[in-house]
Parts: structure tokens; sequence; C-alpha cells
């Protein structure tokens, strides 16, 4: 008789679990599995929101509803700040894709920073003045500028003994300057920045006008766009052009207004 029992009680259950849906907390569950947590869903009929906020639902196609008991995807959550994850790691920039949700809140990837061309900069600066700066150098002639790292978020890029190295990428590279040249009869400076491009570089000048002596102050700003491989190395320089006409003595090139703005902005 126990065994006869026994054998009907595990009939029954399997019975059960094979047709039937599963509530707990709820008499009337929505899809195959049902918690209500708040253990205040109705009788008979789908709950309102406010009693869904609070049930786990799995339906018949294997979807599961947090917040919400008719879910459309196969994870769908329906809540204020719904999703945390604590404990990721730091991923990489170069080639992990980024997230982003659309209008119906679905998560999906759009790229990599480098392929959706978002700027990303490096700051350089000059804390301390050069005075007689580049009087050594003639026509064509360039010396370096001892710059510091201000900021740098662009993943790979450093810098060591005025000498920039690059990770593989197009850049936008604008070097900013600001000195006086108290010269006699110096009224025209040029200067020129030789850009990195793949192996070799670019040369942009920039000519600014001014009156002599020592109310000579004069600046400019040169930017150029740039492709470089990966390990390009590029030391900071100014140079002397060739339509001035301020030659032997040097200029006195002014701290913290001189800059070098590196701005990542693609592959």
């Amino acid at each position: 008789m126990i065994k006869i029992n026994y054998y009907l009680v595990v009939l029954l259950f399997l019975g059960t679990a094979l047709s039937a849906q599963v509530g707990i907390n709820t008499n009337n569950p929505q899809g195959v599995f049902n918690i209500d947590g708040a253990k205040d869903n109705p009788a008979t009929g789908a709950p309102n929101a406010t009693q869904q906020a609070n049930d786990v639902a799995v339906t018949a196609a294997g979807n599961m509803g947090i917040g919400i008991t008719v879910p459309t995807n196969k994870l769908h959550i329906n809540a204020t700040n719904p999703l945390r994850l604590q404990g990721l790691t730091a991923g990489v920039a170069a080639t992990d894709p980024l997230v982003v949700a659309d209008t119906n809140g679905v998560l999906k990837t759009i790229g990599t920073l480098g392929s959706l061309s978002i700027p990303i900069p490096a700051i350089f600066r000059l804390e301390t003045a050069q005075s007689d700066f580049l009087s050594g150098q003639g026509i064509g002639g360039s010396q370096a500028v001892p710059m510091s790292l201000v900021k740098n978020s662009i993943p790979g890029l450093t810098y060591a003994g005025n000498t920039i190295t690059f990770p593989a990428g197009t850049y936008q590279l604008t070097f900013i300057y600001e000195g006086t040249h108290n010269a006699a009869g110096c009224t025209v400076s040029s200067y020129f920045i030789d850009f990195p491009l793949n192996s070799g570089s670019t040369r942009i000048h920039n000519t600014a006008s001014h009156i002599q002596g020592a109310a000579s102050s004069h600046g400019g700003t040169v930017t150029y766009a740039t492709t470089v491989p990966a390990g390009r190395n590029w030391s900071i320089q100014l140079g002397r052009g060739q339509s001035g006409n301020c030659m032997g003595a040097g200029m006195t090139l002014a701290a913290t207004s001189t800059q070098l703005l590196v701005f990542r902005i693609g592959d």
C-alpha cells in the first residue's frame, strides 16, 4: 500500500509539472512560471503595472520578465534604473564595441571609439618661458619645446624626453604659441612645425607681423590633421620660418600660453 501511494504521488507530481503553470505567491500565474514578490496579483486576469513591478515571469517562448509579466525579449526588465553590473573590468578602447540603448531600451553595439571618430585629447603645455629661443637657428632650423604632459586620454600614447609615441590612428594636432622678439627692425616673425605623417613629416608655416621692440608680442596657431602608424615617434619642436625678418636674436617663448593639443579622431 505504501508503494502504491508513493507511485501515485510521483505520477501526480509529474503530470502537474508537465502540463501546469507554476506560480509562487499567486494562484494566477502569468506564463509558465511566475513569482509574485508582494503577493498582490489579482485572482483572475492580468496584474496591472504596479502589481507587475514586483513580479518575475517566464513565458512559453522562454522570455524572462522582471517587473513585467509579458516580456518581449529574452530578458526584459521594467524598472527605474533597472540594471546594475558590479565588478566590471576595464575594456580595450581600440577594439571593444560601445553599447547603447535604442528608443525601446534594447541594448545594441555601435562600434569602437576609433570607428566612431570621437575626439580623445592629450594636452601638452610649456611651463617655463624659453628666452633666446631659436637664437642659434637660421632659416629652416628648429629647437625642441620642452612641454609638460597635462592630460592624456589617448590609450597607448606615451610621452618621454620631449617625444610623443603615437598608437596608430588619425589625429588633429594644434600647436599654439605666444612670444616676444625684442630686436631692432624685427616686425615679421615666421615659424614652422614639422608635423608627423606616416613615416615622414609635413611642414606647416605660420607668419605674424608685429611692432618692433619690447612690445613685440606675437603668436599664432598651427593645426594639421594626419595619420600615423603604431609606434610613430615625434618630437615637439618649433622652427624658424623663411618669411620673417627676425634673424639672429631669438624670441622669448611664453610659458603656459604655448601649448600643444593632440586629438585622436579615429582609426
